[in-house]
C-alpha cells in the first residue's frame, strides 16, 4: 500500500472509479489528491449531469495551498466502464488524461461548468464549503510547520484501521444536492 492507494482508497469514488485508478497509472499520476505536498484533498465530490451527455460528471475540489486557490478537475463517468479525467496535467493528455480545456470545450457550451476550474472559498458550492475552511486550517499549519511525509507503517495502520470500519465503507456515501 502507498500513500497515494490509501488517499484513493480514502475517497468517495465508485468502486469502479478505484479499479480504474489501480489499472491506469497514468489516470492517478494526473490527480491532484494524490499530491499532498502541494495540493490538499477535500475528500468530496460533486457529481452532476449535463443536459446533453449521458456521462455522469464527477468534480474533484483540491486547494493548491501554494496558489492559495481551489481547484476543480473534471472526470467523465462513461457507464462505469471508462473513465476520462480533465485537468491541467505536466504530463500531457493520454487516453484517459485530457487538458481541462478539452472539457470545457465539450461539456462548458452556454452556462454550464462557468468559472469552476478556479474558485474563491466564496465561490464553492456550499456542501463543500466547510471542508474548504479546513483545507484552510491544514493549509496554514503545514506552511509553519512543513510537510511530513507518512512513514510506511502509519500508511499500512491507517489502512487497516479503515478496512475495519464499516466493512471496508468506512466513509459516509452522502448525496449532496
Amino acid at each position: 500500500m502507498t500513500l497515494e492507494d490509501l488517499i484513493i482508497e480514502m475517497m468517495p469514488f465508485s468502486d469502479e472509479l478505484k479499479l480504474w485508478c489501480r489499472k491506469y497509472h497514468e489516470f492517478t499520476k494526473a490527480l491532484k489528491i494524490i499530491y499532498p505536498k502541494r495540493f490538499i484533498n477535500l475528500g468530496g465530490v460533486i457529481t452532476s449531469h449535463h443536459p446533453e451527455y449521458s456521462e455522469e460528471i464527477i468534480g474533484v475540489y483540491t486547494y493548491d495551498y501554494k496558489r492559495e486557490k481551489f481547484i476543480q478537475d473534471f472526470m467523465i463517468n462513461k457507464n462505469n466502464k471508462i473513465f476520462t479525467l480533465y485537468t491541467r496535467s505536466p504530463r500531457g493528455n493520454s487516453k484517459y488524461v485530457k487538458d481541462i480545456n478539452d472539457f470545457f470545450l465539450k461539456y462548458g457550451k452556454g452556462v454550464h461548468y462557468l468559472n469552476v476550474h478556479h474558485s474563491s472559498s466564496q465561490d464553492l458550492p456550499d456542501e463543500i464549503k466547510p471542508r474548504a475552511i479546513e483545507a484552510i486550517k491544514i493549509a496554514e499549519k503545514i506552511k509553519q510547520a512543513g510537510y511530513v511525509s507518512p512513514t510506511q507503517e502509519q500508511i499500512d495502520k491507517t489502512y487497516q484501521q479503515l478496512s475495519l470500519i464499516n466493512g471496508g465503507q468506512w466513509f459516509l456515501k452522502e448525496k449532496l444536492k
